[in-house]
C-alpha cells in the first residue's frame, strides 16, 4: 500500500494524461521510461502570469523594469541531483566537457582555480563524491557545462517520448524553446518562478528572508549543501536562490531588456554566452537576489554551477 501511495504522489500525471490523448492511447500504454519515480525530476506546475521583470536599483543589465507575461510551464522542484545525472551517464556513456577538456574550476584555500581531472563526479573542492562520505544522492550536480545540461535534457525527453529541445550539429546548437520536451528554463521563466507572484519590493533577498530560503556565503560554510533543506517558495520550489548558479535556456544579452519584444519566448536569437541565474553557496546576498543576471560560455564549468530542468 505504501508503494502504491508513493507511486501516486510522485508520478507526473499531467504528462501521462497528455500521452493518453485520443489516438495515442496504445503508444502511451506501451511506453516504459527507463527512469523510476524516485529518479525522475519532481516537477511543479508554474501557472500563467504577468510580472514586472528586472530591477529599479540593480545592475545595468537588469534594467529597465518591464512587464512580461509567462505562459504556464513545469519547473523542477530542485536542481538536478548527482544521482539523476549519474543515471544519465551510466545509461549513455556520456563524456562531459570537463572530462573531454582540462577539468573544472574548484574552490579551496587558493580561491577558484582550474584543476585537471575534476568533473561531475566531484564536489566543489574537487573531491570525489564516493570518497567524502555521506549520502550525496540529493546534492546538486556540479562541474557541468550548458552543453552537458542540454544533452541531459534531450536524454530525459527521450525517456518520456517527448520532443528534444536541442539539436546538435558539430559546434552548432539549435534550441527549440516550444518543444514539449525537457529543456532549461528561460530567464523570464526563471525569474517569474523565483518571485512566486511577489512584487519587486517583496523579493526575499531584499526583505531579509534570504536566510530561510537559500544557501549563500552567509550560511553555507564554504560548501554546497544537499538540495531541498531550506524552505520552498510559494510555488513549491527549492534553492532557486543560492545553492548553485543555474544555467538558463537563453543566450545572454546585456541589453536584452531594452529590446522591443517583452515576452518569455526564449531570449535573444543568438550570442556567445548563456545566461545564469540565482547565485551560489559562494556568493553574498546581493549576488543571490532574484533579478541578478550572469553569464558564461556554453562549455564553462565549475563547482558553483548546476542546473534544473523545465518543460511546457
Amino acid at each position: 500500500m505504501k508503494c502504491f501511495l508513493f507511486f501516486l504522489a510522485t508520478t507526473d500525471w499531467p504528462l501521462i494524461l497528455r500521452q493518453l490523448k485520443v489516438g495515442a492511447i496504445s503508444t502511451a500504454l506501451s511506453f516504459t521510461p527507463l527512469l523510476g519515480a524516485a529518479q525522475a525530476p519532481e516537477m511543479r506546475l508554474i501557472p500563467t502570469g504577468t510580472f514586472q521583470m528586472g530591477s529599479l536599483t540593480g545592475d545595468a543589465d537588469e534594467k529597465p523594469v518591464h512587464t512580461v507575461t509567462v505562459s504556464s510551464f513545469h519547473l523542477a522542484k530542485t536542481e538536478t541531483t548527482f544521482t539523476q545525472f549519474k543515471i544519465f551517464v551510466d545509461a549513455t556513456g556520456y563524456i562531459t566537457d570537463a572530462e573531454r577538456g582540462d577539468g573544472s574550476f574548484v574552490w579551496d584555500s587558493l580561491g577558484w582555480h582550474k584543476r585537471e581531472l575534476v568533473n561531475w563526479r566531484h564536489d566543489e573542492r574537487g573531491r570525489l563524491r564516493s570518497r567524502t562520505g555521506g549520502d550525496f544522492g540529493n546534492f546538486p550536480v556540479l562541474h557541468v557545462s550548458w552543453l552537458d545540461a542540454a544533452r541531459y535534457c534531450n536524454w530525459l525527453s527521450r525517456q518520456f517520448g517527448l520532443e528534444e529541445a536541442y539539436s546538435f550539429s558539430g559546434d552548432t546548437v539549435n534550441s527549440m524553446y516550444n518543444a514539449n520536451g525537457y529543456r532549461l528554463p528561460g530567464e523570464a521563466e526563471w525569474e517569474y518562478a523565483a518571485t512566486a507572484g511577489r512584487a519587486l519590493a517583496d523579493h526575499p533577498a531584499s526583505s531579509g528572508r534570504l536566510h530561510a530560503l537559500a544557501w549563500y556565503s552567509g550560511n553555507a560554510n564554504h560548501r554546497v549543501p544537499a538540495g531541498a533543506l531550506k524552505n520552498a517558495n510559494a510555488f513549491g520550489l527549492h534553492d532557486l536562490q543560492g545553492s548553485v548558479w543555474e544555467w538558463c535556456h537563453d543566450w545572454y544579452a546585456r541589453n536584452a531588456y531594452t529590446a522591443k519584444s517583452k515576452s518569455d519566448a526564449g531570449g535573444p536569437p543568438g550570442g556567445q554566452e548563456r545566461a545564469l541565474r540565482g547565485g551560489s553557496w559562494n556568493n553574498n546576498g546581493a549576488h543571490c537576489r532574484i533579478t541578478n543576471r550572469s553569464s558564461r560560455y556554453p562549455d564553462f564549468r565549475d563547482g558553483s554551477v548546476g542546473f534544473r530542468v523545465a518543460r511546457r
